[in-house]
């Protein structure tokens, strides 16, 4: 089980259905829900701050579930800055981006990131959970 996911997206909906989704296969002890990529960047400029400060409490996500299309600042976005800014300092970390875009050209694109290790078309199902489990990067949580 992932000690804790973080969920990067304005959808409530999908918001519940992740929720749902990830309890009902025990993929995480810990999720987290932000509504677009500035609030993402803002959560882990907090967490390097509180770090800083010598709070051991404060566990950086496994995994970051991002959505593509969100107003304030986008996916793609984020994923810009986030890779600038701490990526190197979150190695663990890995990204899986979920959408609804129907754009071939988006999936290729997240396919020239190293950090990210697949593209979930959304909605989240227990089917595709399950076999993501399975995944290299994060078979070790699973075994």
């Amino acid at each position: 089980m992932l000690p804790k996911v973080l969920l990067i997206d304005d959808d409530m909906v999908t918001w519940a259905i992740c929720e749902m989704v990830l309890n009902k296969t025990q993929f995480c002890e810990q999720l987290e829900k932000l509504g677009n990529g500035k609030e993402g960047i803002d959560y882990f400029s907090s967490y390097f701050e509180r770090k800083k400060k010598g709070e051991t409490a404060v566990t950086a996500p496994d995994l970051i579930l991002l959505d593509l299309n969100m107003p304030v600042m986008d996916g793609w976005n984020f994923l810009e800055d986030y890779i600038r800014k701490y990526a190197e300092r979150l190695p663990q970390t890995r990204i899986a981006i979920l959408s609804s875009t129907v754009n071939p050209e988006d999936f290729i694109r997240a396919q020239r990131y190293p950090i990210v290790i697949d593209f979930i078309n959304k909605p989240l199902t227990i089917e595709f959970v399950e076999e993501f489990k399975n995944h290299e990067a994060l078979r070790q949580y699973f075994s």
